[in-house]
């Protein structure tokens, strides 16, 4: 169905001037404000949408207290947005905007919307670097970040429940998503049709917890990825999990607690994909999943299971 990217989160939020500091701080331009509502925009366009939590007008909550209200999907064209609509009117509520954009519910409880895309290609700088053997940065001083300029939202997480299955059924067979890896059971990394990102959408099983985990962005260099983290640190904002890198998609990445819900990543070198990705499963190997899972102590999942026994047989 042509989905191409994750386009828009919006959040309901009690201290809009606290969420307004943290995203200012991340790196997003400011596009409007308005009382009440203020919209971020990464340099491709996608946004953030912060409006207050009483607004009546906001979709319903997830799960209790949740603050992410609604996920908005970009798709290519408006013949698509169509088919979408009529795909999904068959079973479940869908409410259409003027401008085209459609409203519903997924499986799990989480309020998704779709509408044409409204991003833009942004392209990163060169890199060279000097490597033993390889110097690309002849005679030339290393670019120094003070701070990030994230170029395009790439994900989004839930965290799910029992449900994982049934998630996956409707993201893929009803939406056109593909799954670009996989935890069987555990956590399925899926990416729009037409997208060319690892995963647009990662939905996690931590047993009985539900809700928004985070929305990730992607960065220009590495450089800027650590100049935007310690810009982060220095303006009082606490470190949710890193730096690191995954051993799932190989992007480097650096989480944030963001007050306006769950956490907010700086990514880079996060895999490209297209048809002739290789999906992976990876059931053999609780090690590498989801670290920031574990980091968090969620310990009800498999994986901290299945850690804590290999653990006890190499001792």
């Amino acid at each position: 169905m042509h989905i191409t990217n994750l386009d828009s989160l919006t959040y309901g939020v009690r201290d809009l001037a606290e969420s307004e500091r943290f995203w200012t701080d991340f790196g997003l331009t400011r596009r409007s404000a308005a009382e009440g509502r203020c919209v971020f925009s990464a340099e491709d366009g996608s946004t953030v949408v912060l409006r207050d939590a009483d607004d009546p007008a906001l979709p319903p909550r997830a799960a209790p207290d949740e603050t992410m209200r609604e996920a908005t999907f970009g798709v290519a064209d408006d013949a698509g947005l169509r088919v979408i609509a009529a795909e999904l009117g068959r079973d479940r509520p869908v409410d259409v905007d003027a401008d085209g954009t459609v409203h519903t519910v997924d499986p799990l409880g989480f309020p998704v919307a779709f509408r044409v895309a409204e991003r833009r290609p942004v392209q990163a700088p060169e890199l060279k670097f000097n490597t033993p053997g390889r110097p690309e940065r002849l005679n030339t001083r290393g670019r120094f970040h003070d701070s990030a300029k994230p170029l395009e939202m790439t994900h989004a997480v839930f965290m799910v429940g029992d449900g994982i299955e049934d998630a996956v059924a409707f993201y893929t067979q009803r939406l056109g998503f593909k799954v670009s890896d996989c935890y069987p059971r555990r956590g399925y990394f899926l990416r729009g049709g037409a997208s060319s990102h690892h995963h647009d959408l990662f939905l996690l099983n931590v047993g009985a917890k539900k809700g928004f985990h985070h929305v990730a962005f992607e960065l220009g260099s590495i450089h800027e990825l650590f100049g935007g983290g310690l810009n982060m640190t220095r303006r009082g904002w606490t470190t949710a999990l890193g730096p690191g890198r995954h051993p799932i998609s190989s992007c480097y990445f650096w989480y944030f607690h963001c007050p306006s819900g769950g956490a907010a990543e700086y990514d880079f070198d996060s895999d490209q994909v297209d048809e002739n990705w290789q999906p992976g499963t990876f059931e053999q190997t609780p090690e590498v999943f989801a670290e920031w899972c574990l980091a968090e102590g969620m310990q009800e999942s498999l994986l901290y299971k299945g850690v804590q026994r290999a653990e006890t047989a190499r001792k």
